[in-house]
């Protein structure tokens, strides 16, 4: 596997850096203090982040994309991340929820849904976690009975990133129950014409991304709006999640690389006993750990994204990505805090922040032990689940 990144990509790291540098890091701490972003500031985030790639990037060009690969997407995505999280997992959300209706909707749908996706005009979410399932996704209880030329839904979601300020929710809704698993059906759910209830969800980390419970109480759905064939709605579902457990090992990835930097600059500029804390070994130890930690983290995570871009099934890949990588972000931001001593407590810095935010990462899009089970079951040829 080539691990060099093409000029483009390089090019693209560089200018996402420097936009980051000048436009987003200094905003992030205020902003992440003051809890989840109000959608006109998300929306106004986005179009900020819209022209280097981050919205339409891995969009076909024919859809309005800009037609990245996603290596080149997750190159752009870490340097987001490492600016901010918060907002990397709005961006990634949005982004990935505009990329399932460019390759699953038809052309109605894709002409009437995502060209104010693309804009971040309108801010989309997608919602399968319920209060009674969340690894086991299969047992939903959310429904769409059909009613005329509408579905009715009725049901509750929780813990929905981008939940309080989406315009278009994509849900997972059961639209047969007979057929168990195989009726399950993606909806596009507009709330402008099909409103829908939301409730904030407070929570460790991530503070500045809201992150909402949605209720449905006979929302009425043009049927119109199913996103696929009906039934295939849990089958997609677990190949959008390839995508979405690279975004988020991606974030943890971009908080990763933030803690190490902000380490290296404390480590080289604190004094005690009249020398840099650098010189002292057992700091040099705790570096070494985070950079070998980081980088293996990288390249798991870029050889997922690799994967994708051809076009094979990599369920075991982006299960390791996604574990790997939460985890390890949650013991680097850890040894940074250690490394700023009492000062790594305060708010003054950002490496509280940083471990926050990476401790929150390894629940959602499947928690560490459920993709432990991913990875040994492709290993086992068994499930440890009936």
């Amino acid at each position: 596997m080539d691990f060099d990144f093409s000029e483009e990509q390089r090019l693209l790291k560089s200018n996402a850096r420097s936009f980051m540098e000048r436009e987003i890091v200094p905003a992030a701490a205020e902003h992440d203090k003051r809890g989840p972003l109000p959608k006109d500031q998300a929306r106004s985030f986005l179009k900020k982040l819209a022209p280097l790639g981050y919205i339409g990037g891995p969009i076909p060009e024919s859809n309005g994309g800009l037609g990245l690969d996603f290596l080149s997407y997750g190159v752009l995505l870490e340097e987001l991340c490492r600016a901010w999280a918060s907002l990397g997992g709005v961006a990634m959300l949005h982004t990935g929820v505009a990329r399932l209706i460019s390759s699953l909707g038809n052309d109605s749908q894709r002409t009437r849904l995502l060209p104010s996706l693309l804009t971040a005009d309108r801010i989309a979410c997608i919602g399968v976690t319920e209060p009674e399932a969340g690894s086991n996704s299969a047992s939903l209880a959310t429904t769409a009975t059909t009613s005329g030329t509408d579905l009715v839904v009725n049901g509750a979601k929780t813990w929905i990133s981008n939940g309080s300020i989406a315009d278009i929710a994509v849900i997972l809704g059961i639209t047969d129950k007979t057929l168990g698993a195989n009726g399950l059906s993606l909806i596009a759910i507009d709330k402008e014409v099909s409103p829908f209830g939301t409730r904030e969800l407070p929570k460790l980390g991530l503070k500045a991304w809201p992150t909402a419970e949605l209720s449905f109480v006979d929302c009425r759905v043009p049927r119109a709006n199913v996103i696929g064939a009906p039934g295939d709605g849990y089958r997609r579902t677990l190949m959008a999640f390839e995508v979405f457990r690279c975004g988020v090992a991606t974030i943890s990835l971009g908080l990763a690389q933030a803690a190490l930097d902000a380490s290296v600059t404390y480590a080289r500029e604190r004094r005690q006993f009249g020398r840099p804390i650098g010189q002292f070994q057992l700091v040099q130890r705790m570096v070494y750990e985070m950079v070998a930690e980081t980088e293996a983290a990288r390249f798991l995570t870029y050889r997922a994204w690799s994967m994708l871009d051809k076009g094979v099934r990599c369920d075991r890949e982006t299960a390791l990505a996604k574990a790997y990588c939460t985890e390890a972000a949650v013991g680097i931001t850890s040894k940074a805090i250690q490394v700023h001593g009492a000062y790594g407590l305060s708010e003054e810095y950002p490496v509280e922040r940083y471990f926050r935010d990476a401790r929150s990462l390894t629940i959602p899009d499947g928690s560490t032990q459920i993709m432990q089970l991913v990875v040994a079951r492709q290993m086992l040829g068994m499930s440890a689940i009936s």
